[in-house]
């Protein structure tokens, strides 16, 4: 099965600009577009819908917490009836705009930031989300393997594509190095395109230095880190360069 190249994208919102969607979307499978809450707006949102269409780049919503202040990277401890106000009204909003410019749907949600974190150790909250997925008719999560988010995903009958990083540091537990540590990203385009190739094949060095195995479906490049297309550049060529199994 084919390694799909994500990124999160649309995350610029009114005069702050973040990141630069137009060189990195030609080198992505799919990309997984702000709803507004921890980046975008209303245009952005549009314009990268049909940026995507014009790369022929599937398109995922990357909800968040309503935290734009820490661009969603702080937890926050949602009733579960907040969160799935919350939830519906971010992919509903994008969902809207996607089935006006091609007529269909969304490929995917994943979850952004903290949301993404939270999600995938709380099993109340990752339900909260595969229902409202499953809900709108959408038929894939993007999230971590081997956590809540993929339970949930099996529970509610929705393809699951476990996510692994090219620019994020792996910890020997095999969770992100914490944004709060030195070196916690990649942002060598080499070393990028080297940890792709790993994972590809279903390992990945750890900050100890040693190699763990680890699955995945899809591989993600942050659209908001300087150097992004380069980076994905590289990548793409990597996963291009793999034999068909």
């Amino acid at each position: 099965m084919a390694i799909l190249l994500n990124a999160d994208l649309g995350e610029t919102w009114y005069d702050q600009q973040v990141g630069n969607d137009e060189e990195i979307m030609p080198y992505l499978d799919a990309c997984n577009i702000a709803c507004g809450f921890h980046g975008g707006d209303a245009l952005t949102m549009l314009n990268t819908v049909k940026l995507a269409v014009h790369h022929g780049v599937a398109i995922g919503a990357h909800p968040s917490f309503p935290d734009r202040k820490n661009f969603g990277r702080l937890p926050m401890h949602l009733s579960p009836e907040v969160l799935h106000a919350t939830l519906l009204y971010q992919i509903s909003a994008l969902a809207g705009m996607v089935k006006l410019v091609t007529g269909s749907g969304l490929h995917h949600v994943k979850p952004h930031g903290a949301l993404y974190h939270y999600a995938d150790k709380e099993a109340v909250a990752a339900g909260v989300l595969a229902r409202v997925i499953s809900d709108l008719g959408i038929p894939a999560l993007f999230g971590p393997p081997w956590g809540e988010l993929e339970k949930a995903a099996e529970v509610a009958g929705l393809s699951y594509f476990s996510e692994g990083f090219v620019d994020r540091r792996y910890e020997p537990s095999l969770l992100l190095r914490s944004r709060t540590k030195r070196d916690a990203t990649i942002d060598d385009v080499a070393a990028a395109a080297e940890q792709a190739g790993l994972l590809a094949s279903g390992r990945v060095r750890a900050t100890d230095g040693n190699l763990y195995p680890i699955a995945v479906r899809t591989l993600c490049v942050h659209g908001d880190h300087a150097g992004a297309a380069e980076r994905a550049r590289a990548v793409r060529r990597t996963l291009d360069a793999i034999p068909p199994r």
